[in-house]
């Protein structure tokens, strides 16, 4: 996949490069372990780097993500990080504000289907 700066590098529109490349890699650390107050991704942040420590392992996709952008997010900590929809949204059909695990070394592919849902596919 190209990042979405390159593609508009070569003439591509930014809102073409944003839907079919992707955000350099970034970093964001987890804050505690519940939806409120977990550390937001970031809208054009659709290329994460998770890393978590104790208590702080909780992560919240952003509310104005575009339809069918992915949004990876990858855990490079020991401590399992969780992954929580915006308020109100739900990941793979579970319960409104319901989050998803990250074990150590693996990642996760996250699309947003619609206002409140969001589709998941973990690695192997």
């Amino acid at each position: 996949m190209s990042l979405s700066t390159d593609l508009m590098g070569v003439g591509m529109p930014s809102e073409q490069a944003i839907r079919l490349g992707t955000s350099a890699l970034t970093t964001i650390a987890g804050v505690g372990t519940a939806q409120s107050g977990g550390a937001a991704i970031p809208v054009l942040v659709n290329n994460v780097l998770a890393t978590t420590a104790g208590g702080a392992t909780a992560f919240v996709l952003p509310s104005t993500a575009e339809i069918d952008v992915p949004y990876s997010v990858v855990n490079s900590s020991a401590t399992t990080a969780l992954v929580y929809p915006p308020t109100s949204g739900t990941i793979n059909a579970a319960a409104a504000d319901a989050s998803v695990s990250i074990a150590q070394n693996l990642g996760r592919i996250f699309i947003r289907k619609s206002s409140t849902r969001w589709i998941s596919f973990l690695t192997a």
